[in-house]
């Protein structure tokens, strides 16, 4: 897809991903422990990093690759 070699594109969707990590909306929230006795918090941040992690291998299997052509 053409939207995948566009800079601006990885420029956005890199900075989201920046900025969801920041999580500031649940600073200050008492520590809840759920699944596993584990707290909420580390469900967000696994989630994110699979997103991260599906990024970064789209960017590099399309964007990378204009770059070489």
């Amino acid at each position: 897809m053409k939207i995948f070699q566009s800079s601006l594109f990885w420029l956005f969707c890199f900075t989201l991903i920046f900025f969801l990590s920041l999580d500031f909306w649940s600073w200050g929230q008492p520590v809840s422990l759920s699944w596993f006795y584990l707290p909420s918090w580390l469900f967000y941040l696994l989630g994110l990093q699979i997103v991260l992690m599906i990024a970064l291998f789209v960017f590099s299997l399309t964007f990378w690759e204009t770059l070489s052509k």
